[in-house]
């Protein structure tokens, strides 16, 4: 029934009205002299009231509706009856006013009678009952529109946000090789490149017996362990304070005591890139927290595929769900879904027999 009475609206409403008007001002021509004036007449109000179906016609446009009304009441009577409907177009248009020559004509008419006034009150209040369901409706569409339009232009930001941080996180960890590159050149290559001239000098020096040959053994010596310190600081220097990679994954999987919890790996883990280690633990922590809450499991399997091209991570129970209605669109879930759409992945989640969570992600 709801879905029904939402088909109609202001402006169907209003249509209905202006014919039934006109279908009714046609049945008092009939009864009366049906001469060919009031054929004027009406087809005078038809035009009108197409003219304001098809455009938004100005409200004092009614007083043309009034003055050709009131001309024609000398040739016949049922004329004064068409003013009501320039009282209801000036009360749907919530301007009142232009109104008042049609009550200052009941009120000085001769044949004013209590039907006449009658059925101006009721196009009156007819007019203004559709007009402000018309304004209401009008300022409840501005409204959604409003807020639809902030809606995505904040889903805009945010998609622009998690590729902005997708690309910064690729862009650091482009600098953090080009840094590890220099340094590797600036500091180890050129101790190296150093050492090795340095043995190329002591062998032409010790075939000559030349007494210097000892000292540029020494000074290769120095070089090759200093050589070794910067490649030890650079090492230390590049691991990170937590461990990135399987590693990872393995230590949030043994930090859940619920139930047992099989993790299988399959392919290379170095070809992850680092970027994409960020979003598959916090999916793996969603997962599980998601089995505490809503299931009764006895076992939970994690597994993660590596192909050449994709990587995809798997976290299925099987536990009884406890909540039917969950359908996995919570608030973490759903930001976990834009960071792994902002990298060109998805995330889906199956509740149906139990939790099952799959997380695809391109890595190239």
């Amino acid at each position: 029934m709801r879905n029904k009475w939402e088909k109609w609206t202001p402006e169907i409403a209003m249509t209905i009205l202006r014919i039934f008007g006109l279908l009714l001002l046609s049945l008092l021509w009939l009864q009366g002299d049906g001469n060919e004036v009031g054929v004027i007449l009406l087809l005078f109000l038809a035009i009108m009231a197409l003219a304001r179906w098809r455009f938004t016609l100005p409200g004092w446009t009614v007083l043309i509706d009034q003055t050709v009304c009131l001309m024609m009441t000398s040739f016949f009577s049922f004329a004064a009856y068409a003013l009501a409907l320039p009282v209801f177009e000036s009360m749907l248009k919530r301007q009142p006013w232009f109104a008042l020559p049609v009550f200052i004509f009941a009120v000085i008419y001769p044949e004013t009678s209590i039907q006449l006034v009658v059925v101006f009150i009721q196009a009156g209040l007819s007019g203004a009952i559709l007009g402000g369901w018309y304004q209401d409706t009008n300022r409840y569409q501005m409204e959604s529109d409003r807020l639809r339009r902030y809606h995505y232009e904040l889903e805009n930001l945010k998609e622009e946000l998690l590729i902005a941080n997708a690309q910064g996180t690729r862009m650091a960890e482009l600098t953090e090789r080009n840094r590890i590159a220099q340094q590797l050149h600036d500091d180890v290559g050129h101790e190296l490149t150093a050492s090795v001239l340095a043995l190329q000098a002591f062998e032409e020096l010790w075939e000559e017996n030349d007494p210097d040959a000892k000292e540029m053994f020494v000074q290769a010596q120095r070089r090759l362990s200093k050589s070794a310190v910067y490649l030890r600081e650079t090492v230390h220097n590049i691991k990170p304070v937590k461990e990135l990679g399987i590693e990872g994954l393995h230590e949030i999987s043994d930090q859940f005591t619920l139930c047992p919890v099989k993790l299988n790996v399959y392919g290379d883990t170095g070809r992850v890139p680092v970027h994409l280690w960020s979003i598959l633990y916090p999916t793996l922590k969603e997962a599980l927290t998601n089995v505490i809450r809503h299931a009764q499991p006895t076992l939970v399997e994690i597994s993660l595929d590596i192909s050449p091209h994709i990587l995809r991570l798997s976290v299925s129970n099987d536990g009884v769900t406890k909540d039917k209605g969950v359908r996995g669109t919570g608030v973490g879930l759903r930001n976990l879904r834009h960071r792994a759409k902002a990298v060109g992945g998805s995330i889906s989640l199956d509740t149906n027999d139990g939790f099952l969570l799959i997380c695809v992600l391109p890595i190239e």
